[in-house]
Formats: C-alpha cells, structure tokens, sequence
C-alpha cells in the first residue's frame, strides 16, 4: 500500500478535516487569512491528521462520518497546534527557512510571526473546549505542557556535548513524540475506543514519533542532494542527536570531534570533517538499529488495535520510515 492508496483510504474524511481547520482559522483580520493561505500552500505530508483519523477509523469510525463529528475538529486543532509551533520555532531558531521556502518570521518580522503563533494557539484551545470532551482536553492540555517542556529542555541541553541518551530520549518524547501520540489516542478516543485501545494507540504514536525524529536525526547526515534539506545543520546549531550521542560515547571518536565541535563557530570543512567522523566509523548504522527497534515496538503496539483495513494502513505508515 502507497502514500497515495492511504490518503485515497480516508479522502472523504480529509475533506472534512480542511473544512474543519479552513472554517477554524477564518478570521475577519486580513493578515491573519493571507499569512494562513502562505503556511497552507506549503504543507506537508499532513501525517497528523492522517494518523488521527486512520486511527479512528481502525477504532470503528466509518468514512461516512458526519461531517459535524468532533473527530475533525480536533484533527484540525491538532495539526493547527503543530503549525503553531513550528512558526514559534522558526523564530526561536532564528529560521530564515522552512521546508525550502521563506519563514513567516523571515517574510513578516518576528513580532508577527510570535502573534500569528499564538492566534493559532488560541484556536486550537477554543476548538477543543468547545468539543467539551474532559478526556480530550486533558489529552491536548497535556501535550501542550510537555512539548513546551521539551523545548525547553532540547535550550538548556544545545551545545552540551555531554548529553545523555536518556535526556536525548525524553527530549524527543516531548517535543516530537508527544503530539503523534495524541493524534493517536484522539482518534481512539472519539471513535469511542475502551480505555486500553486508547493506551495502545498512545503508546503507539509514542513509539512512531520517537522513530519519526530519529530518522531526522540520521536524515541530518545524510547528503543535501538526496534529502532536500541542509547536511550537517543540527550540528551547525549545536544540537546533539542520537548519532552525536552514540559517536562521544566512543573515546577516540570523542577525542576527534570534541575540539570541533567545542568551536564556537564551524565552518563547512569542520562540518563536513564531523559527518565524515561520525558516518565512516558506524554511528548511522547504529542509530538506524534502534530506529528500526523503535518501529518494531510500534508494530506491537499496533497489534493491540483491531485488526482492519485501517490498521494495515498504519502499519504500512511504520515502515515508511525504514526508507532513506
């Protein structure tokens, strides 16, 4: 099954969803429609809202849902949510760029790019109170705290070569990890799942999103030209992912790199001599087995679900993320 043949699955739903999220961030303010239209017209794959209502539909929503169903306004506020904090993010980052293209922090100016975030923001917390499910605002009040914890935590850790792998993993748990596991267990949720199909579809999205941002981490070090995106930019930053991690923990690779990356500011050649470092002695290697031990663990997770359609289509979702 293809990306292509999963989106097909569930299209009637997904046209529910953008109504859902289009009719959710209508604003009389004009900014507010034009920076919205600019984000929208570079979206993603739109995994989050895919993930919620393959997840409901595993859980026994049908594709002829009515329109009015609260699954697609929570959808929509969960993908609003991400959107909130990825323009946030740029302006944290001081991102000139995102997915190829301008920023709106870059485009408008920081000012804006903070209030239009936190527009989204209140969205979202409307959308949901006015769904008035305690579960689901407890499951999004949740995810909000811990995504703020987790930036914060990925701040005081950036540049800390020094860094645990369980720091690492509760870094990702948090900022990464935790709003997949949400569009899980929302979707489990409002299509009125028991409470230990909801647990399972957490644990679930919990395990693919840490999978999910490993694979970043390796996708960093991996050349521009197949990936589309900057080589080496975590490590322009200062961050340390999990192959940084696993590479310091060998004592003469650690006596390799420390000096480099200790500078202050690195050039193309100390960041290219780094990758060469840490990918020639088998760090990517070993952070892809654990990658791929994470997906195992989702597959198990998965198989808590009833067995469906739907379900094999998240599967199907899992193993995406074994490519390169």
């Amino acid at each position: 099954m293809k990306l292509s043949e999963i989106e097909q699955l569930i299209h009637p739903l997904m046209q529910n969803y953008i109504a859902a999220r289009e009719k959710m961030i209508d604003s009389e303010i004009p900014i507010i429609n034009q920076i919205h239209k600019y984000v929208q017209a570079q979206k993603g794959k739109q995994l989050r809202p895919m993930l919620t209502l393959l997840t409901a539909c595993c859980c026994g929503l049908t594709v002829d849902a009515n329109p009015n169903h609260p699954i697609f306004k929570s959808a929509a506020a969960i993908e609003t949510l991400h959107t909130s904090t990825l323009i946030h993010d740029d302006v944290i980052d001081e991102s000139e760029l995102r997915r190829g293209i301008a920023s709106v922090n870059k485009l408008w100016n920081n000012k804006t790019a903070v209030l239009i975030g936190d527009f989204y923001l209140a969205q979202v917390m409307k959308t949901i109170n006015d769904i008035d499910n305690k579960q689901l605002t407890q499951t999004i009040n949740d995810a909000v705290i811990q995504m703020s914890e987790g930036e914060l935590l990925q701040m005081q850790q950036c540049g800390k070569y020094t860094t645990e792998a369980d720091i690492y993993f509760q870094i990702i748990t948090r900022k990464t990890a935790i709003l997949i596991a949400t569009c899980c267990k929302t979707g489990a949720l409002l299509a009125g799942a028991d409470k230990n199909i909801c647990e399972a579809a957490l644990q679930f999205g919990t395990d693919l999103g840490i999978a999910f941002q490993i694979r970043d981490d390796i996708i960093d070090f991996l050349p521009s030209q197949q990936t589309g995106k900057p080589q080496g930019n975590d490590i322009y930053e200062n961050k340390c992912t999990l192959p940084m991690i696993l590479a310091l923990k060998d004592t003469e690779t650690y006596n390799a790199i420390f000096p480099i990356l200790s500078k202050e500011k690195k050039d193309r050649h100390n960041i290219d001599f780094i990758i060469n470092i840490i990918t020639n002695n088998g760090f990517i290697e070993k952070a892809k087995q654990i990658l791929y031990q994470k997906l195992d663990n989702a597959i198990n997770d998965l198989n808590k679900l009833p067995d469906n359609i739907y379900r094999h289509a998240l599967c199907k979702t899992v193993s995406f993320l074994k490519d390169f």
